[in-house]
């Protein structure tokens, strides 16, 4: 039993230093820890040194099997209140650096993925998902649930009931005017925008040009047809764009639609159902129409990778990634060559979700430029 107290001091050490646990309520916190665990708390000296938080659980789930982990995370974040608190002081000066501490402590505290993305051409993959534990952020005057999800490319959601095309394409305007990268949403689906920093939508190459005018409407080189909406006159742009998903919308075809405002207002209709979730690609939701996909856990795989050991029967769902990459010992350069690959085969996966072919999506775009 002592040794699990000596475990519970040091997650009490890890989160004054990481996770803003306050000196005065440390043995509040410790009491929390020990009621989950069933030991009698005893306040000790001992220190965490370099060991993460994923390594401080292991060892406590080594010594008690029957730990909640989530629950042992719950109790060394700051509760949600505090978050805000600490969000919008830091807000008020620099966004920026806002969205860097909250993405920072929501990885830290173990409560989503943290990590470096990794991909290629654009497409970036996060392995993981994080549970909800959201801020509040205002967006037009409106305060948003806004749920942090992985660390990689700083994927969020953002949870709002808008339901008419116009407002959908106000909103995406709103979010990536204020805070910067990516909203897309599903078009006809719930209340849930995703946020990200980059997508590959951003990159792809123009095929054709559809129409032209004060707005602007090309044909992407991408996966599934793709259109980009842009152009001089914002409210102008945001109005087409609308016209295309609610167009769409009443015809029955899948889209999702998405905003970045990086070099100017630009929209982009991906005509994409849900790709189909896999073992590997784990999640079909409106960001991975936009090429920024999540995956299984990766770092598994990827230790593999760094180290050229065999692939393990527990990761045998990776075996179609493995055998691609090869069995070699791949050291710091593993996560590039798991990236390439990852993209790759999402490519041909976000291939097979196609709505429309590029003449059905041409017609969709078909109209009067907007005026």
């Amino acid at each position: 039993m002592a040794d699990i107290n000596k475990l519970l001091n040091k997650l009490i050490d890890y989160a004054e230093n990481e996770l803003m646990l306050d000196t005065l309520d440390e043995t509040y916190t410790l009491n929390k820890l020990a009621e989950l665990t069933g030991v009698v708390p005893e306040r000790t000296d001992d220190e965490c040194g370099d060991a993460t938080l994923a390594e401080l659980l292991r060892e406590l789930k080594a010594a008690c099997k029957d730990i909640d982990a989530d629950a042992v995370c719950d109790a060394l974040m700051p509760l949600p209140h505090t978050v805000n608190y600490y969000f919008t002081d830091e807000f008020s000066r620099k966004p920026e650096k806002a969205f860097d501490f909250l993405f920072k402590l929501y990885a830290d505290g173990g409560y989503i993925p943290g990590g470096a993305a990794i991909g290629a051409d654009g497409f970036v993959a996060y392995g993981g998902r994080g549970g909800k534990r959201p801020i509040t952020l205002n967006v037009g005057g409106d305060d948003l649930i806004y749920s942090p999800v992985a660390a990689a490319d700083r994927v969020a959601t953002l949870e709002c009931p808008d339901i008419l095309s116009e407002d959908i394409a106000m909103r995406l305007v709103g979010f990536a005017e204020s805070y910067g990268g990516v909203i897309a949403k599903r078009i006809g689906a719930d209340g849930e925008y995703f946020c990200c920093k980059s997508s590959a939508l951003e990159s792809a190459k123009i095929k054709k040009n559809v129409s032209s005018g004060v707005v602007k409407t090309e044909l992407l080189d991408y996966p599934v047809p793709a259109l980009m909406i842009h152009g001089i006159a914002k409210n102008a742009v945001a109005r087409e764009a609308a016209r295309i998903i609610k167009t769409a919308n009443a015809d029955g075809v899948a889209c999702v639609a998405a905003c970045t405002v990086k070099d100017g207002v630009k929209f982009f209709v991906v005509f994409a159902k849900d790709a189909a979730k896999t073992e590997i690609f784990t999640a079909p939701d409106a960001l991975a129409a936009c090429g920024v996909f999540e995956t299984a856990e990766l770092e598994p795989l990827l230790s593999v990778l760094e180290k050229g050991t065999a692939l393990s029967s527990d990761l045998y769902a990776f075996k179609p990634l493995y055998a691609e990459i090869g069995g070699v010992k791949h050291g710091n350069k593993a996560a590039d060559a798991l990236g390439a690959e990852l993209a790759k085969q999402f490519k041909a996966h976000l291939a097979a979700a196609a709505s429309v072919d590029e003449a059905a999506a041409e017609k969709l775009a078909a109209s009067t430029d907007a005026e």
